[in-house]
Parts: C-alpha cells; structure tokens; sequence
C-alpha cells in the first residue's frame, strides 16, 4: 500500500470497478501533476473531512483515467481526470447529513462540494494555485444526465 496521507492510499484513490471488469488502466503514477494532486486532495481536502465527520470514509471514486471516465458517464471537464476529486461515503452517518456537516465548515478549502443522487458527496479541490470556488450543489439524475441545483 502506497499512503498518500494517514488515512487514504494511493490504491482506494485509484481503485476502479469499470477498469477492472474492463482490463483498462487506471494508474496515473507516472504523472506527477497528477500525483501531487492526488496527494494535495487527501492531504488538504479528505483527512479534514475525516476529522470534521469523525468517521472513516469510504472513497467511492477517485482518480479516473479520461476512458474510464467517459464510461462511467462523468464530465468531459471532471475533477476526477486530474487527481482533484474523490466521491465519499461516510461510514455510519447518512450521507445527506454528511453533506451538510462538511458544507457548514467554511475553512474547508472544497473547490466544489456536491451531494449526488443522495448517495455520495464529491470533494474537489482547486486546480494548484487557484482559490477554491467553494461551490455546493445538489445533483439528480445519473451518469450523462445530472441536473445540478446551486445551493447559496
């Protein structure tokens, strides 16, 4: 296991269902912008997230290669292709909950916080140098057919 920070592995992060029914690839290591993003996400982003919830949290989706991507129906423009997104499940807090425990953290340094289909929340972090946008919305729908609602 390669930790990326004291809770999150390089393997959780980079883990695929698609890929591995598929036999595709989904191993950035050998981009480095990648890799520090994956590592600024777990650092900066998802071990506070862990400590705000106090819980573990389960990484549904992170990393995904730009085939993988297409195939699970994410945006052309995802986080999730540059190592700046994961999709979290809380371990023993309803994820709406969640949601809104982390989104009432206004020092959490989220470019974009979403709670999608109720099941998951997206976590992204600004691009390196960028200030987060510290968006949050809601998403409905499914993979090519998300809705999005901005929440103020």
């Amino acid at each position: 296991m390669t930790q990326l920070s004291e809770h999150f592995t390089f393997e959780e992060l980079t883990f695929s269902q698609i890929a591995l029914r598929t036999g595709m690839a989904n191993d950035p290591s050998a981009n480095y912008l990648i890799m520090a993003n994956l590592k600024r996400l777990c650092e900066t982003l998802l071990e506070p997230a862990r400590m705000i919830l106090a819980v573990p949290v389960h990484i549904d989706s992170g990393y995904r290669s730009t085939s993988i991507n297409r195939l699970v129906g994410g945006a052309s423009n995802s986080a999730h292709i540059d190592g700046r997104a994961a999709d979290i499940v809380p371990i023993g807090i309803p994820v709406p909950d969640a949601f809104h425990i982390l989104r009432a953290h206004s020092d959490l340094p989220c470019d974009q916080i979403i709670l999608e289909a109720g099941a998951w929340v997206h976590l992204a972090i600004a691009p390196e140098g960028q200030e987060p946008r510290r968006e949050a919305l809601l998403a409905q729908g499914g993979p090519g057919r998300w809705t999005y609602q901005v929440l103020a």
